[in-house]
């Protein structure tokens, strides 16, 4: 099966698809992109060999399948690559795209299909021998689903974590510390999985307390697997990674081991084609349980790159045009480490609601180590029609300790005017002694909402240092000033109603 590719429709936009264009490009590979109305001046649109606009407003113009398909055909594209988000994770457009005689530059669509689900994934999981948190799916969602629902969390013993299913990136879950919270948990699962997935059923599984969330990189080709090695991504807010790392520094080579063996083997059960990440919970004693398989290109996939030396979204490519891993186990070493940060735009004085508005001036810092992952520009208005994720911040040192002193240096080098970001956040936790000595887990920072609402004085009296610590530089945040010089920029610009 050696298929050919001339031309990639890339169904996504920003930062993601000049991350693809840029695989494609080194290539000599044509790229499609298509844009909504609000990302005319993006400079993917610009970097593309060709740009098609869509009907269609905001991320919902990005969901469209028939016109996307559409599009890739006007545009003689041979594959579709659909990025992470969106519809990457959608197996009925995968099986469109395929049933379209273009190439899917992913997963064939059963194997997504079977992971699509926490619960099928869960049991396809112990079927391959790999342990998973206790936990019971309810498939009513009336008054009398809540109260079997319920007895289900008491009977599993709290906390409990409530899921969306068929639900990802965080969204449609919520952690549950005592029997008093179950119920107006239940209910915003409920609002939140309704919205996004209609999903009919919401599954309860154990929490741990303390944990590490654990992830290991794989790829393969339906009779193979191997993996990339692992990233740690235990630094998060309401269950969206905000710091990623590679690898794992404070897990022992026995679990990461292990850890390794159950992922490639959910692969080889599922006759998976392609690139995927296995996540796992660990708890502080080194239990571990698989949480779930994205079957897409992961937002963190940059820093497994910077310290294999492996294009992954080139590798994704190959998958697909050959059928056939074309590396080996042995061929993939780990050298140094790497860190990602990722820059939200949302304004921690308000509960870290989106920020909107216009950049009025940036300035990203440079350092021959740093790699950076945006698609903004002066003058661009940031709107609430997309994530709030904004660009993504990587590092790589020849150790942890180097890479962190560059994080440092970089975010302390940022300079965006105009919207409120998580800057400073970001710096708060890298200059922390609890990211240097690895005392940052899962739920580090659930409840820096409600810290925001204490006195100074209330927070220094608290004992957990965490919050003693961060939790200041949260309250010390203050307006970013306007720069007094002008600020340049590089490349290609967009002025009036074109790039030049």
């Amino acid at each position: 099966m050696n298929k050919k590719i001339h031309t990639v429709l890339i169904a996504n936009r920003s930062e993601v698809a000049l991350r693809i264009q840029a695989t494609c490009h080194t290539r000599g590979l044509c790229t499609v992109a298509v844009y909504a109305p609000e990302d005319i001046s993006l400079s993917y649109v610009a970097n593309a060999t060709a740009a098609y606009p869509l009907k269609g407003q905001g991320s919902s113009a990005y969901l469209q399948q028939d016109e996307l398909i559409a599009i890739a055909k006007i545009a003689g594209a041979d594959a579709v690559h659909p990025g992470y988000g969106f519809l990457s994770e959608q197996a009925s457009f995968a099986q469109r795209v395929i049933d379209a005689g273009l190439i899917w530059l992913g997963p064939a669509p059963q194997a997504m299909i079977a992971m699509a689900s926490k619960e099928r994934a869960r049991a396809i999981a112990q079927q391959a021998g790999v342990s998973v948190l206790e936990g019971v799916l309810v498939n009513d969602l009336s008054s009398e689903g809540y109260q079997q629902a319920g007895a289900i969390a008491e009977q599993i013993g709290f906390p409990v974590i409530i899921k969306d299913p068929l639900g990802g990136g965080g969204k449609g879950m919520r952690r549950v510390m005592t029997a008093a919270d179950f119920p107006a948990a239940w209910d915003m699962v409920i609002a939140e999985a309704t919205r996004q997935t209609n999903t009919g059923a919401l599954l309860i599984e154990k929490y741990i307390l303390a944990g590490r969330h654990i992830e290991v990189q794989i790829a393969a080709d339906g009779v193979g697997a191997i993996h990339l090695f692992e990233r740690e991504c235990s630094i998060q807010r309401r269950h969206q990674k905000i710091i990623e790392e590679a690898p794992a520094s404070f897990i022992s080579q026995e679990l990461k081991d292990k850890l390794y063996q159950a992922a490639c083997r959910l692969a080889l059960a599922v006759a998976y084609d392609s690139i995927a990440t296995v996540e796992f919970i660990v708890t502080p004693d080194e239990q571990w349980y698989f949480l779930e398989m994205n079957t897409r290109l992961q937002v963190e996939h940059g820093v497994t790159e910077l310290v294999t030396g492996i294009d992954i979204v080139g590798l994704q490519i190959d998958l697909a045009l050959t059928g056939k891993l074309p590396l080996m186990q042995a061929d993939i070493q780990l050298h140094g480490h790497a860190i990602q940060c990722r820059l939200y735009a949302e304004n921690p004085r308000e509960r870290f609601m989106p920020s909107t508005g216009t950049i009025q001036a940036i300035s990203w810092p440079l350092h021959p180590r740093a790699r950076l992952e945006h698609d903004l520009h002066e003058g661009m208005e940031i709107t609430p029609f997309f994530d709030p994720m904004i660009a993504k911040i990587l590092c790589y040192g020849s150790h942890r300790g180097e890479a962190q002193i560059i994080m440092q240096s970089l975010l302390s080098r940022l300079f965006i005017a105009g919207i409120c970001t998580n800057q400073q956040l970001l710096q708060g936790i890298l200059q922390s002694a609890l990211f240097a000595n690895g005392g940052l887990h899962t739920q580090s920072l659930a409840d820096f909402d409600m810290v925001l609402l204490l006195t100074q004085e209330q927070r220094l009296s608290l004992d957990d240092e965490l919050y003693a610590g961060l939790a200041m530089v949260l309250s010390s945040m203050a307006e970013i000033p306007l720069p007094t010089t002008e600020v340049l920029s590089m490349g290609r610009r967009w002025k009036g109603q074109s790039w030049r």
